[in-house]
């Protein structure tokens, strides 16, 4: 075990695969609905692990994981619907980046992963959002539904209160069904699963802010 450690801590090539593999993973959780959450917990597990290892080897800086939590709690924040117009996002990304290069020793290794790491999340982000919707295989198996953007008709005869279901499980984002069109939606509430009755709360940026349903005498 101290050998594998060893290993990897002293391998900037070993941890920047190991963080590429973590992000690609944690992506994977992130778009489609069909991991029941496994995969994003692995890709966790593997972070805390590499990062676990640093910290054996006497190489990272103890406050490194600490920052990279809270910009990982940034981000979620973001994410869940809570909306700063990006700035928690972008806050929570720069964390990210920074508590990395500070938990992997802030030596050259740290610079050469990180990097890796930045590189490989835009390079998933891009491909996820532009190669998977165009794939045969991704429409049918269904994860496609969170990423089918064009919108089927206009938003200008929607208004608030309007009721519609979720097309696709809204993590927060997704899309919904109204009548027999399908719109980009983004969950207030969260996470939502597929068929959840839910009401449109507001229009924004291109797509609908909705809210779980709640029903009446509760």
């Amino acid at each position: 075990m101290l050998h594998l450690i060893d290993l990897i801590t002293h391998s900037a090539v070993l941890t920047s695969l190991v963080i590429v593999i973590a992000i690609v993973l944690i992506i994977i959780e992130a778009f489609s609905p069909h991991t029941f959450g496994l995969v994003g917990v692995l890709g966790v597990a593997v972070v805390g692990a590499l990062l676990y290892a640093y910290q054996v080897a006497g190489i990272g800086y103890w406050f490194g994981p600490l920052i990279t939590l809270i910009g990982v709690a940034l981000v979620v924040v973001e994410g869940a619907g809570i909306h700063f117009h990006g700035f928690l996002l972008m806050s929570g990304a720069a964390a990210i980046g920074i508590g990395l290069f500070y938990a992997l020793g802030a030596g050259t290794n740290a610079g050469i992963a990180t990097s890796a790491g930045i590189t490989a999340t835009f390079c998933a982000i891009y491909y996820t959002f532009k190669v998977l919707p165009l794939s045969t295989f991704w429409g049918k198996s269904g994860s496609g539904n969170t990423l089918q953007l064009p919108v089927s008709q206009s938003m200008d005869s929607i208004e608030p209160g309007t009721g519609c279901t979720a097309a696709s499980d809204l993590r927060p984002c997704g899309m919904v069904m109204i009548g027999e069109h399908r719109y980009p939606a983004r969950s207030i509430d969260g996470f939502a699963r597929t068929g959840t009755e839910v009401i449109v709360s507001e229009i924004r940026n291109y797509e609908l802010l909705v809210t779980v349903e709640q029903r009446k005498g509760r």
